[in-house]
């Protein structure tokens, strides 16, 4: 026999248990990482849960605020509607009243007062054609379409803030 084979045979304990120990080694490895596998597809399961859970919550909301949308931009066309049939009969009382002022009613004014100044060039003024293009009517009507806009803005405003998010 060579050398070699007589230090096999010499030192075969020694051999045997090295062997079973890294046999050991290998199966610690092997079981470690086959641990650590499972509980990082459990993470990942656990994050794909909540990104489902959150992606849910979005679509939940839009679709909870397309509804109300809907709704108000229902009312608001039924109302403004509702209010455009009524308004031709209503004449406001006040700013566009149709009572004429005579003449003896308004006190002259002689004189400027010393402290005023001047009349000056206003780059804004209004212009022959647009001097009484806007009647009492279409004031009464504008003002109500605003108050019906407002209202139908801090409903709408309610309604998405009742939203939890």
């Amino acid at each position: 026999m060579n050398w070699f084979t007589r230090f096999i045979f010499a030192n075969w304990n020694y051999l045997m248990g090295g062997l079973v120990l890294l046999m050991v080694f290998i199966c610690g490895v092997q079981i470690g990482e086959s641990r650590i596998q499972r509980e990082w597809n459990a993470e990942k399961l656990r994050v794909a849960l909540v990104v489902a859970k959150q992606e849910q919550r979005v679509a939940d909301v839009q679709q909870s605020q397309s509804q109300i949308n809907r709704e108000i931009s229902n009312e608001y066309a039924k109302n403004s509607r509702l209010l455009g049939s009524r308004l031709p009969g209503i004449r406001p009382v006040g700013v566009c009243s149709s009572t004429p002022i005579s003449a003896g009613s308004v006190p002259t004014v002689s004189e400027a007062p010393a402290g005023a100044a001047s009349i000056s060039a206003d780059a804004l003024s209004f212009t022959a054609g647009d001097v009484g293009a806007v009647s009492c009517d279409q004031l009464s009507k504008d003002a109500a379409q605003t108050t019906l806009m407002l209202i139908e803005l801090q409903r709408w405003y309610q309604k998405q803030s009742a939203i939890e998010p």
